[in-house]
Protein backbone atom coordinates (compact mmCIF):
# COMPACT_ATOMS: atom_id res chain seq x y z
CA UNK A 1 0.00 0.00 0.00
CA UNK A 2 1.67 3.37 -0.95
CA UNK A 3 1.98 6.63 1.64
CA UNK A 4 0.09 9.72 1.24
CA UNK A 5 2.53 12.58 0.61
CA UNK A 6 0.91 15.74 0.30
CA UNK A 7 2.62 18.86 0.31
CA UNK A 8 1.31 22.39 2.00
CA UNK A 9 2.60 24.10 -0.95
CA UNK A 10 0.04 22.27 -3.34
CA UNK A 11 -2.70 22.84 -1.16
CA UNK A 12 -3.57 25.83 0.98
CA UNK A 13 -4.63 28.76 -1.17
CA UNK A 14 -3.69 31.36 1.52
CA UNK A 15 -6.49 31.62 3.47
CA UNK A 16 -8.72 28.48 3.67
CA UNK A 17 -7.57 25.87 5.79
CA UNK A 18 -5.42 22.67 3.77
CA UNK A 19 -7.15 19.13 4.82
CA UNK A 20 -3.46 17.44 4.22
CA UNK A 21 -4.65 13.76 5.56
CA UNK A 22 -8.45 13.92 5.03
CA UNK A 23 -11.19 11.08 4.89
CA UNK A 24 -10.65 10.26 1.22
CA UNK A 25 -6.90 8.94 2.56
CA UNK A 26 -8.83 6.17 5.21
CA UNK A 27 -6.55 7.42 7.90
CA UNK A 28 -7.60 5.18 10.57
CA UNK A 29 -7.05 7.43 13.55
CA UNK A 30 -6.51 10.89 12.84
CA UNK A 31 -6.54 13.98 10.05
CA UNK A 32 -4.15 16.46 9.68
CA UNK A 33 -5.20 20.05 8.93
CA UNK A 34 -2.74 23.22 7.76
CA UNK A 35 -3.63 26.61 8.21
CA UNK A 36 -2.56 30.38 8.89
CA UNK A 37 -4.04 32.81 11.56
CA UNK A 38 -2.96 36.78 10.26
CA UNK A 39 -2.19 39.39 12.65
CA UNK A 40 -5.51 40.18 14.75
CA UNK A 41 -7.20 37.16 13.35
CA UNK A 42 -7.99 34.43 15.17
CA UNK A 43 -8.94 30.40 14.70
CA UNK A 44 -12.79 29.23 14.65
CA UNK A 45 -14.49 29.90 17.91
CA UNK A 46 -15.85 26.43 19.25
CA UNK A 47 -16.43 23.56 21.19
CA UNK A 48 -16.72 19.86 20.64
CA UNK A 49 -17.15 16.59 21.81
CA UNK A 50 -13.72 15.69 20.95
CA UNK A 51 -10.13 16.83 21.26
CA UNK A 52 -7.56 18.87 19.14
CA UNK A 53 -3.66 18.43 18.97
CA UNK A 54 -1.61 21.50 17.65
CA UNK A 55 1.43 22.14 16.73
CA UNK A 56 2.40 25.80 16.47
CA UNK A 57 5.37 25.71 13.57
CA UNK A 58 6.16 29.71 13.43
CA UNK A 59 4.39 32.71 15.20
CA UNK A 60 2.78 33.53 18.45
CA UNK A 61 -0.12 34.55 20.26
CA UNK A 62 -3.07 33.37 22.82
CA UNK A 63 -5.04 30.46 22.86
CA UNK A 64 -8.15 31.24 24.89
CA UNK A 65 -9.69 27.96 26.45
CA UNK A 66 -12.70 28.57 28.34
CA UNK A 67 -12.12 32.20 28.62
CA UNK A 68 -8.42 32.27 30.19
CA UNK A 69 -5.60 33.19 28.08
CA UNK A 70 -2.76 31.02 27.25
CA UNK A 71 0.76 32.32 25.57
CA UNK A 72 1.76 30.23 23.24
CA UNK A 73 4.61 30.35 20.36
CA UNK A 74 6.58 28.49 17.65
CA UNK A 75 7.91 24.41 18.84
CA UNK A 76 4.29 24.22 21.00
CA UNK A 77 2.54 21.13 20.97
CA UNK A 78 -0.91 22.17 22.26
CA UNK A 79 -3.64 19.57 23.56
CA UNK A 80 -6.94 20.93 23.86
CA UNK A 81 -9.29 18.77 25.99
CA UNK A 82 -12.64 17.31 24.62
CA UNK A 83 -15.62 20.00 25.70
CA UNK A 84 -13.84 22.90 26.41
CA UNK A 85 -14.43 26.45 24.72
CA UNK A 86 -11.41 27.65 22.73
CA UNK A 87 -10.11 29.67 19.84
CA UNK A 88 -6.48 30.84 19.27
CA UNK A 89 -5.75 34.57 18.76
CA UNK A 90 -3.06 35.72 17.01
CA UNK A 91 -1.50 38.63 19.06
CA UNK A 92 2.09 37.85 18.78
CA UNK A 93 3.49 40.65 15.85
CA UNK A 94 3.33 41.19 12.82
CA UNK A 95 3.70 37.57 10.95
CA UNK A 96 1.08 34.72 10.77
CA UNK A 97 0.54 31.87 13.13
CA UNK A 98 1.43 28.71 11.02
CA UNK A 99 0.43 25.57 12.28
CA UNK A 100 -1.13 22.03 11.96
CA UNK A 101 -4.22 20.99 14.11
CA UNK A 102 -4.72 17.03 14.66
CA UNK A 103 -8.09 15.74 14.57
CA UNK A 104 -10.12 12.16 15.56
CA UNK A 105 -12.03 10.90 12.65
CA UNK A 106 -15.01 11.83 14.26
CA UNK A 107 -14.50 15.76 13.26
CA UNK A 108 -14.54 15.15 9.98
CA UNK A 109 -17.02 12.60 10.24
CA UNK A 110 -19.55 15.15 11.84
CA UNK A 111 -19.18 17.61 9.81
CA UNK A 112 -17.07 19.65 12.29
CA UNK A 113 -18.15 22.16 15.31
CA UNK A 114 -21.61 23.89 13.83
CA UNK A 115 -21.19 26.40 17.06
CA UNK A 116 -19.45 29.84 18.34
CA UNK A 117 -18.23 28.55 21.32
CA UNK A 118 -20.09 27.32 24.68
CA UNK A 119 -19.82 26.93 28.33
CA UNK A 120 -17.18 23.97 28.78
CA UNK A 121 -15.74 22.05 31.67
CA UNK A 122 -12.89 24.44 32.48
CA UNK A 123 -10.41 21.82 32.19
CA UNK A 124 -6.92 23.59 31.31
CA UNK A 125 -5.06 22.57 28.30
CA UNK A 126 -1.47 21.36 28.11
CA UNK A 127 1.14 22.95 26.40
CA UNK A 128 4.40 21.82 25.83
CA UNK A 129 7.57 23.03 23.42
CA UNK A 130 9.87 20.49 21.95
CA UNK A 131 12.75 22.60 23.49
CA UNK A 132 11.26 21.27 26.73
CA UNK A 133 11.86 18.04 25.93
CA UNK A 134 14.32 15.36 27.81
CA UNK A 135 15.55 13.92 24.77
CA UNK A 136 17.37 10.96 26.59
CA UNK A 137 13.74 10.04 28.07
CA UNK A 138 12.28 9.80 24.60
CA UNK A 139 10.47 12.43 22.56
CA UNK A 140 6.48 12.29 23.11
CA UNK A 141 5.30 15.76 23.61
CA UNK A 142 1.28 15.25 24.11
CA UNK A 143 0.71 11.35 25.19
CA UNK A 144 -2.04 9.50 27.33
CA UNK A 145 -0.33 11.31 30.50
CA UNK A 146 -1.80 14.56 29.36
CA UNK A 147 -5.35 12.99 28.90
CA UNK A 148 -5.09 11.72 25.10
CA UNK A 149 -7.00 8.99 23.85
CA UNK A 150 -6.95 8.78 20.60
CA UNK A 151 -3.39 9.68 19.37
CA UNK A 152 -0.08 10.90 20.61
CA UNK A 153 2.57 13.55 19.44
CA UNK A 154 6.45 12.87 18.90
CA UNK A 155 8.91 15.61 17.92
CA UNK A 156 10.88 13.31 16.51
CA UNK A 157 15.18 13.40 17.09
CA UNK A 158 17.19 15.46 14.28
CA UNK A 159 17.96 13.12 11.52
CA UNK A 160 21.49 14.61 10.60
CA UNK A 161 23.09 14.22 7.60
CA UNK A 162 23.61 10.30 6.45
CA UNK A 163 21.09 9.00 8.85
CA UNK A 164 19.02 6.36 8.68
CA UNK A 165 16.03 4.73 10.48
CA UNK A 166 16.73 1.21 12.30
CA UNK A 167 19.82 0.58 10.30
CA UNK A 168 20.50 -2.57 12.19
CA UNK A 169 16.99 -3.71 10.64
CA UNK A 170 16.34 -1.89 7.42
CA UNK A 171 13.51 -0.28 8.68
CA UNK A 172 10.63 -1.76 10.79
CA UNK A 173 6.87 -2.79 10.53
CA UNK A 174 3.93 -2.47 12.88
CA UNK A 175 0.13 -2.83 13.09
CA UNK A 176 -0.46 1.07 13.05
CA UNK A 177 0.04 3.84 10.92
CA UNK A 178 1.84 7.25 10.96
CA UNK A 179 0.72 10.42 10.61
CA UNK A 180 3.58 12.65 9.69
CA UNK A 181 4.63 16.25 9.05
CA UNK A 182 8.14 17.57 7.29
CA UNK A 183 9.22 20.96 9.56
CA UNK A 184 12.18 20.97 7.92
CA UNK A 185 14.65 18.97 5.43
CA UNK A 186 14.61 16.83 2.92
CA UNK A 187 14.18 12.56 3.24
CA UNK A 188 13.70 9.42 1.41
CA UNK A 189 10.99 7.24 2.81
CA UNK A 190 11.52 3.90 1.77
CA UNK A 191 8.21 2.28 1.52
CA UNK A 192 7.35 -1.38 0.90
CA UNK A 193 10.66 -1.15 -0.84
CA UNK A 194 9.80 2.22 -2.86
CA UNK A 195 11.94 5.35 -2.27
CA UNK A 196 10.13 8.33 -1.58
CA UNK A 197 11.03 11.76 -1.39
CA UNK A 198 9.42 13.96 1.10
CA UNK A 199 10.65 17.70 2.20
CA UNK A 200 9.57 20.43 4.64
CA UNK A 201 5.92 21.57 4.12
CA UNK A 202 4.71 17.66 3.49
CA UNK A 203 2.01 15.63 5.43
CA UNK A 204 2.54 12.01 5.15
CA UNK A 205 0.17 9.04 5.82
CA UNK A 206 2.54 5.83 6.22
CA UNK A 207 -0.07 2.78 5.98
CA UNK A 208 -1.04 0.16 8.62
CA UNK A 209 1.63 -3.32 8.21
CA UNK A 210 3.81 -1.78 5.62
CA UNK A 211 7.68 -1.87 6.03
CA UNK A 212 9.22 1.67 6.05
CA UNK A 213 12.37 3.21 7.04
CA UNK A 214 13.88 7.16 6.75
CA UNK A 215 16.97 8.31 5.42
CA UNK A 216 18.67 11.48 5.30
CA UNK A 217 20.70 11.65 1.86
CA UNK A 218 20.55 15.67 2.11
CA UNK A 219 23.52 17.95 3.45
CA UNK A 220 21.16 19.43 6.69
CA UNK A 221 18.91 18.07 9.12
CA UNK A 222 15.71 16.70 8.89
CA UNK A 223 12.71 17.39 11.79
CA UNK A 224 9.37 15.80 11.58
CA UNK A 225 6.48 15.88 14.14
CA UNK A 226 5.05 11.97 14.05
CA UNK A 227 1.40 11.34 15.20
CA UNK A 228 0.51 7.39 16.24
CA UNK A 229 -2.44 5.55 17.94
CA UNK A 230 -2.20 5.92 21.38
CA UNK A 231 -1.75 2.18 21.12
CA UNK A 232 1.69 2.28 20.05
CA UNK A 233 2.72 3.98 23.64
CA UNK A 234 3.10 0.19 24.47
CA UNK A 235 4.73 -1.02 21.64
CA UNK A 236 8.83 -0.35 21.19
CA UNK A 237 8.76 0.71 18.10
Amino acid sequence: MDPVIRNVRDNFDGTNAARLINLDDKPPTCTLTYSEIPPGGTSAHHIHEWEHEVYIIEGSGTLICDGISYPVKAGDALFIPPNVDHYTLNNGGPGNIYRIEINPLIAAQSGGAQNDGGEGTGQPPVIRNHNELDRNAGHVLIGSVDGATNYVMLHNNPMLPGAVSHPETGGHIHEWEHVVYVLEGTATLVCGGINYAVSQGDAILVPPNVHHQWKNESQAPVIRVTYNPIASEAAEH
